[in-house]
């Protein structure tokens, strides 16, 4: 994406952002019913503990949807064969970055109790998502760029593994006590 079409797409999100109304509050793995998990398929190795992630977020009685991004114009065959995973192609992007398309929709129309972002790049599209989610509690990886997490889990590691950031992010979810 070139430098004019990502500041489009800044302009764009920005714009978008200011219109959407979410009802923040703190959430544990006891006070929560939903949950989202947002990832960047790019990642090595992530789908063996995404899948277990959820499933032990589905333990604590956390309804959970996992939608996963794909930077290429098809899902891989590979990805195909993972149940219970919606994915986001580029040709589910607009030329500036926006998401758009059934899934998409869906995500939107969601209110989680969590939303769990896992990507440890710069990606507009999970930018997009993670800004317009009406999720009342967003959780991520740490960054110094603005951004809209709530929570954000620092690995002070460069090469921060996924199942390394969900264990951290299991460890302080746990930890915190929301007010009610």
């Amino acid at each position: 994406m070139n430098q004019l079409t990502h500041t489009i797409g800044k302009k764009v999100l920005q714009s978008r952002f200011s219109k959407t109304e979410r009802n923040k509050c703190v959430q544990n793995f006891e006070t929560a019913s939903q949950a989202v998990i947002l990832f960047d398929t790019d990642l090595p190795q992530c789908f063996a503990p995404i899948k277990d992630f959820a499933k032990f977020l589905n333990q604590q009685d956390i309804k959970t949807s996992i939608l996963g991004y794909v930077p290429q114009k098809d899902v891989p065959q590979e990805m195909l064969l993972w149940a219970n995973i919606e994915f986001l192609t580029r040709k589910d992007v607009s030329w500036f970055g926006s998401p758009k398309g059934a899934a998409v929709e869906t995500f939107f129309k969601k209110e989680p109790d969590i939303l769990f972002v896992i990507s440890f790049r710069d990606i507009l599209t999970i930018e997009y998502l993670t800004k317009l989610s009406r999720a009342k509690f967003k959780v991520g990886c740490y960054t110094e760029k603005e951004n809209d997490l709530d929570f954000m889990i620092n690995s002070a590691n460069k090469d921060c593994t996924v199942e390394f950031f969900i264990e951290q992010v299991k460890h302080y979810i746990t930890l915190l006590n929301p007010s009610k």
